[in-house]
C-alpha cells in the first residue's frame, strides 16, 4: 500500500454520517444502474471476457466526484480507473458494476459495491443489489444490515454445520496453474451440496452475510468486491480470512468467508492440498 495523508472528516459531521453516506452513495449508483437495465450503452473488451460497459464508466464517476467533494483528503481505488489505497488514513474500494458480465444482458444479479478502509482495516461496506431492491450494508463493530421495502432487518450467517449440507458459492475462476489450490477447490466442490456461481462476488457475499448462501469462495482476489464480504461476514457472526486462514488484506491471494464451522472445515480441505 502507497502511504497517503490522514483523511479529515468535514467540518461538524455526527457519528454515523460517513455510514449514511457510503449506503446512500451505493443507493444512488444503484439507481442508475436501473435507470439504464437492459440499456447498457457501449460494451467494450478490456481484456479477454473481462467487459465493462458505459454504465460501469458513469458509476464509477458519479462515486468518485461524490467522495472527491465530501472527502477530498481521502485515497480512492476503484476498479476502472484504478487509484490507491493509503498506508494510513481513510481509502476508498469502488466497483461501480459488479456483475457487468450480468448487467451487460439484463441478468439481475449485479450491485454496486463501496467500501471503506482505515488503518489497514474494513470499516464501512454497502452492497447496493437495485434489480432485487435490497441493499446490504455493515460498519466494524456496528452488525450487518439488509436494507428493503423500508425495513432494517439483522444479518445472520447460516447455522449449517457440514460441508455436505453447505451450498458454495464460488467464481469458479480459480488459475489452473494453482495446481494445489485447485485440487483442494474441486474437493470442496464434489464435497458439498450445491455449488452456486451468481457472477457477481458483492451479491455472493452479501448473500453469505444473510445465510442465503453457507460459504463464499473467491480466488481472483479483486479487492473492490472482496472487502464488502470480509465485512459484512465477519459483522454476521461469521468468519472471512484468506485462503490459508490469515486476516484478509486487499494484497491476499484469495478469500473464504463463511460461519465458523464451515469456514474451518473449508480450510482444512484447502490445508490437505
Amino acid at each position: 500500500m502507497s502511504t497517503s495523508s490522514s483523511s479529515r472528516q468535514p467540518a461538524g459531521e455526527a457519528p454515523g454520517e460517513l455510514h449514511e453516506f457510503v449506503c446512500d452513495l451505493a443507493r444512488r449508483a444503484g439507481e442508475l444502474q436501473l435507470s439504464r437495465y437492459e440499456r447498457p450503452g457501449e460494451v467494450r473488451e478490456k481484456a479477454p471476457r473481462d467487459i465493462v460497459t458505459e454504465v460501469d464508466l458513469l458509476c464509477e464517476e458519479l462515486m468518485v466526484s461524490a467522495i472527491r467533494e465530501r472527502y477530498p483528503q481521502d485515497a480512492i481505488l476503484s476498479e476502472e480507473q484504478g487509484g490507491e489505497i493509503a498506508g494510513t488514513g481513510r481509502s476508498w474500494l469502488l466497483d461501480p458494476v459488479d456483475g457487468t458480465a450480468n448487467f451487460s444482458r439484463a441478468n439481475p444479479l449485479f450491485c454496486a459495491c463501496i467500501s471503506v478502509i482505515e488503518n489497514g482495516a474494513v470499516t464501512h461496506a454497502a452492497v447496493a443489489v437495485p434489480r432485487l431492491g435490497d441493499l446490504y450494508h455493515a460498519v466494524l463493530g456496528g452488525g450487518a444490515h439488509r436494507d428493503t421495502a423500508d425495513q432494517r432487518l439483522p444479518l445472520r450467517v447460516s447455522s449449517t454445520e457440514k460441508l455436505e449440507y453447505a451450498f458454495v458459492g464460488a467464481d469458479l475462476a480459480y488459475s489452473k496453474k494453482k495446481k494445489n489450490q485447485g485440487s483442494g477447490l474441486q474437493e470442496i466442490f464434489s464435497s458439498c451440496w450445491q455449488i452456486r456461481s451468481l457472477g457477481s462476488a458483492g451479491v455472493r457475499g452479501a448473500w453469505t452475510s444473510a445465510g442465503y448462501i453457507d460459504i463464499s469462495l473467491g480466488t481472483n482476489n479483486t479487492p473492490w468486491d472482496y472487502a464488502p464480504t470480509a465485512l459484512l461476514v465477519s459483522e454476521a457472526g461469521g468468519k472471512a480470512t484468506d485462503l490459508s486462514g490469515g486476516p484478509w488484506t486487499p494484497e491476499s491471494d484469495g478469500l473464504v468467508a463463511a460461519n465458523a464451522a464451515l469456514h474451518e472445515e473449508v480450510l482444512g480441505v484447502l490445508a490437505r492440498r
